[in-house]
């Protein structure tokens, strides 16, 4: 995760974790073989909050409008007034390829800002914050880290005119029940508010009683550290944001999530109260960005993330119609990219050091992506195009294709029999767990990875022997669905 444009190679694999810690990471990165050059897995675009701030309860008094002046300083009391002490922790990765980011809010007149410490441990001396106004500030180093809580205090390079600090006073332990609200950027959808309520208050010896191979144990938590269990959205991207009630207090900092359950863990605010009263002031430098290894790196293990969605929209630009085998071959690279990083999600492994946000995000966006496809985007002279260029491309192993063939069989469960175009060769797709609808005779359409595998089948009465390629096929989608006239799409 150094400079440059490609990292160094990480050939071991571990299994994923169910529990994700909250930083989103864009970045460049070897995962058993193969190279990642990270972006926006989202639409870069802003949202809206989830939730707006509270109602007014009647007899509540609404705090008065900021009048700012020179070097001013507020304390937040509402929710509309925490988005300006908020602020979204950029860390430029790869010589500025890769971007990792994560949540953080101030919490002093001199320009200290909370987040996790796990976020800290990445940053190099080109990071940076940006304001909810769009501001950008340059980080001066950290004043203060407690790697066993995940807590760590930064301090800006240059303090902003205008400052809202937030309110570190909670004393109680939440009950359960209680409202909450999580501020942060998650899958960056920046500056963004969710609600939840308070699920339950527990130790970290409570934690790992239930998890025994939990986060909390590879960072060495103290057994009774306090963490806050809500079920206020949050993702990868809220990572080092604050848990706030509705005054806009901050009860905790949000640390991790579990990933099935939906679950956010926040530690509670006394640690990090503590960490600021026991700050120095003194600052220790960030460190400069390393340059990765590029030895050993080939042009077919290389997957950068960032073409995921230019990719997409260029097939879409086409209607999926490849007028020459260099518009095919982009097709076909997306397919490459998006069913890598598919398999990896589905397996459960990322390489030693990565958080699982960088695969789970690359996954879910190209999720998203393909769900926009319907039959009727696939013509029949889509289909005769993509077959063409796909017979001339060949199945060629480690590679992307994007073909459309008709269902045999089935021949064993998540594998299907195709036959490649009108009665062409034939080949063994492997599907995801999570199936399609999928019938006998359908054209289907595939967006796969060529396996450097190939198989030995039987075909016919006769038991014909066929050597076939073999494909993972995380992406595909019947096209035997009607169009407004009742006829159905067909196989090219």
């Amino acid at each position: 995760m150094k400079n440059r444009h490609l990292p160094r190679t990480i050939s071991q694999i571990r299994s994923m974790s169910l529990w994700a810690i909250g930083a989103v990471i864009l970045l460049v990165v070897a995962l058993t073989g193969i190279w990642f050059s990270g972006y926006f897995f989202g639409d870069g675009q802003r949202s809206n909050p989830q939730v707006s701030s509270r109602s007014e309860s009647p007899g509540e008094t609404k705090p008065p409008p900021l009048e700012w002046t020179s070097r001013q300083v507020f304390v937040a009391k509402t929710l509309d007034q925490v988005k300006q002490a908020v602020v979204k922790i950029e860390i430029p990765l790869e010589g500025g390829a890769a971007i990792e980011t994560g949540t953080g809010f101030f919490i002093d007149r001199r320009g200290w800002i909370a987040t996790n410490d796990h976020l800290v441990q990445h940053m190099n001396n080109r990071a940076y914050v940006r304001s909810a106004d769009g501001q950008t500030y340059r980080i001066a180093g950290v004043v203060a880290k407690a790697p066993a809580m995940d807590l760590a205090i930064i301090e800006l390079a240059e303090r902003p005119v205008k400052m809202m600090i937030l309110d570190l006073s909670y004393e109680d332990i939440p009950r359960l029940g209680t409202e909450v609200y999580a501020f942060g950027h998650p899958y960056n959808v920046d500056f963004s508010l969710s609600r939840g309520v308070v699920s339950r208050v527990l130790t970290t010896a409570e934690l790992v009683e239930n998890f025994p191979d939990h986060i909390v144990t590879k960072i060495n938590s103290p057994p009774a550290m306090v963490w806050i269990q809500h079920d206020a959205r949050t993702s990868p991207g809220n990572s080092g944001g604050p848990l706030l009630d509705g005054t806009g207090r901050v009860i905790g900092v949000n640390t991790f999530v579990h990933k099935l359950a939906q679950y956010g863990f926040a530690s509670h605010i006394r640690y990090l109260r503590d960490l600021a009263k026991e700050a120095t002031g003194a600052i220790q430098p960030l460190p400069d960005p390393a340059p990765p290894s590029l030895e050993g790196v080939t042009s077919e293990s290389i997957v950068d993330l960032r073409q995921i969605r230019p990719l997409w929209q260029f097939a879409e630009s086409i209607s999926w119609t490849p007028g020459d085998l260099q518009q095919y071959q982009k097709l076909a690279e997306w397919a490459r990219i998006a069913n890598i990083v598919k398999i990896l999600q589905v397996q459960g492994k990322i390489p030693p050091g990565v958080p699982p946000s960088v695969v789970d995000q690359a996954a879910t966006e190209a999720d998203g992506l393909f769900r926009t496809l319907t039959p009727r985007q696939i013509s029949q002279e889509s289909q005769h195009r993509l077959n063409t260029w796909a017979k001339e491309a060949g199945f060629q192993p480690h590679m992307g294709i994007v073909f459309v063939g008709r269902l045999v069989a089935e021949t064993s469960p998540g594998i299907i029999l195709l036959e490649f175009g009108n009665q062409g060769p034939h080949v063994l797709l492997r599907l995801r767990p999570d199936l399609p609808e999928l019938n006998r005779d359908d054209p289907v359409f595939v967006a796969g990875l060529v396996s450097p595998q190939a198989a030995e089948i039987r075909i016919g009465r006769d038991s014909q022997q066929e050597r076939v390629p073999v494909v993972w096929g995380m992406f595909v989608m019947s096209l035997a669905k009607s169009d407004e006239t009742g006829t159905d799409t067909g196989s090219p």
